[in-house]
């Protein structure tokens, strides 16, 4: 019951002329950044008060009909893909920067054509940003070839750190720049590393090393969770240094998804068609909807029970709690 009354305290105020679909928080304890699709009005990437409702506009979308956007926010600077194809969006993308103090848009990266005029294919993942330093992969070539991008977002400087056949990148404290990589068609991907101070490639620190064949790995920059290779099991690494352990195992056709987050001691996931939220300190996690998805920092959790279609008002409810208010996960969860 006490779960209940939390979930349905937490539904966001918003106005039913509008879908919105929030990819990251703010780390403020109060706000989220989302897409806002209305059907008459402004839509586009926009920074909401969870409290109040209140928008503040970003980046309006040219094409509210195919757009979608998902990225990352550092404290400063939010850093985000805007996808323009809902049939080849990892192709078809650009890169944006927005400077939450100055209120500065600036485009810093984008998809690439080939000769024949068609978009070279990116990997799946957001872009991430951790003290100013944003990363992302770009398709540079044929048969899965891309490149990491480094920029340096108050220098507007950007550095391919690495060519080859990369997945997603992202950050963890230092800040260094990661990402799976494969020696070899068909082999299992090992993470490679990047120190942005040194402009070298470093190893990977070891709580990442032993990693084969994993996608899906959330970090909010110490602490690590994702689904095993065959997506059986959910693994917690509660700092860097720390070997990754197996907290969850799914029986049956049952599998852990990819959209695992982590905030702190609190881990959302889904077994689909049901989502999840795990306390990694208790060991224990409960079922929070059927159907939908989480988003999770160290300091609120967003709770999305989400049809996957724009139709309006079909995203809603969407649930924001500052972690201090939740109610502890029972033994039986």
């Amino acid at each position: 019951m006490a779960w209940r009354r939390a979930l349905a305290a937490g539904v966001l105020p918003l106005s039913r002329r509008v879908a919105l679909v929030p990819w990251t928080l703010a780390h403020d304890g109060r706000s989220l950044f989302a897409s806002i699709y209305a059907r008459h009005g402004w839509s586009g990437v926009a920074r909401v008060d969870a409290p109040t409702g209140q928008v503040t506009r970003i980046r309006r979308f040219a094409k509210p009909l195919t757009d979608q956007a998902d990225g990352a926010f550092d404290g400063r600077w939010l850093v985000w893909n805007e996808y323009h194809s809902l049939e080849d969006s990892f192709a078809d993308f650009n890169t944006f920067a927005w400077d939450s103090r100055s209120g500065a848009v600036t485009q810093v990266g984008g998809a690439q054509r080939g000769p024949d005029g068609a978009f070279y294919v990116s990997p799946w993942r957001e872009p991430d940003v951790r003290k100013g330093i944003a990363t992302w992969v770009q398709g540079s070539g044929r048969g899965g070839v891309g490149d990491v991008h480094v920029y340096d977002l108050a220098h507007r400087r950007d550095l391919v750190a690495h060519a080859g056949h990369p997945q997603g990148s992202f950050l963890v404290d230092g800040p260094l720049v990661v990402w799976p990589e494969s020696a070899a068609p068909g082999a299992f991907t090992k993470m490679r590393a990047f120190d942005p101070a040194s402009g070298r490639e470093v190893p990977a620190p070891p709580a990442l090393r032993s990693l084969r064949g994993i996608s899906g790995l959330a970090t909010n920059g110490h602490a690590l969770a994702f689904p095993s290779a065959r997506f059986k099991s959910l693994w917690v690494a509660p700092s860097l240094s720390a070997a990754p352990r197996p907290v969850v195992t799914t029986r049956g056709l049952d599998t852990v998804d990819n959209s695992v987050q982590i905030g702190g001691r609190y881990v959302g996931f889904g077994i689909q068609p049901r989502t999840f939220l795990g306390d990694a300190k208790l060991g224990r996690y409960l079922q929070l909807s059927h159907g939908g998805w989480t988003r999770v920092d160290r300091r609120s959790l967003v709770l999305l029970r989400a049809t996957g279609s724009k139709e309006w008002g079909a995203l809603a409810p969407i649930v924001f709690i500052p972690l201090r208010k939740l109610p502890p996960i029972p033994a039986c969860g």
